[in-house]
């Protein structure tokens, strides 16, 4: 049986999706991986929503999602980086998650709450990359 995975990571500007899509494409490679991607699922009906009620139907499934996977990865790319990644890193280590964390960029500053809600944690991408398999 496959393990359940959960890819947290923000994919709002140009440098995020690239790393994205090759964490999401790395994680694919790796066939013991059933990979949940928040970004490729859509919400039934999602146009005749207000943003408010497809903002909590989004929540409600990557909720759900978290508490199926097995384990949590988790993209940062910096103090700054994304609200809702954090959330969905904090969210799984306290129901008890492997979250295994990362951080893209040693320069910049990053979350100590982040790094230390992990059960592993990374400032080196490659080795990151490495020990996924």
């Amino acid at each position: 049986e496959k393990v359940k995975a959960y890819l947290a990571a923000p994919f709002f500007k140009e440098d995020e999706l690239e790393v994205y899509h090759k964490v999401i494409s790395f994680l694919r490679d790796v066939e013991q991986y059933d990979l949940y991607v928040p970004m490729e699922h859509t919400i039934p009906n999602a146009w005749d929503m207000s943003n408010k009620a497809w903002g909590k139907a989004v929540f409600m499934e990557d909720i759900e999602a978290i508490k199926q996977a097995d384990i949590v990865y988790v993209i940062d790319h910096g103090h700054y980086s994304d609200a809702g990644t954090a959330w969905e890193c904090g969210f799984a280590y306290g129901l008890g998650k492997e979250v295994i964390h990362c951080t893209v960029d040693i320069t910049a500053t990053y979350s100590l709450m982040m790094a230390n809600g992990c059960t592993t944690s990374s400032t080196d991408f490659d080795v990151f990359m490495g020990e996924v398999k």
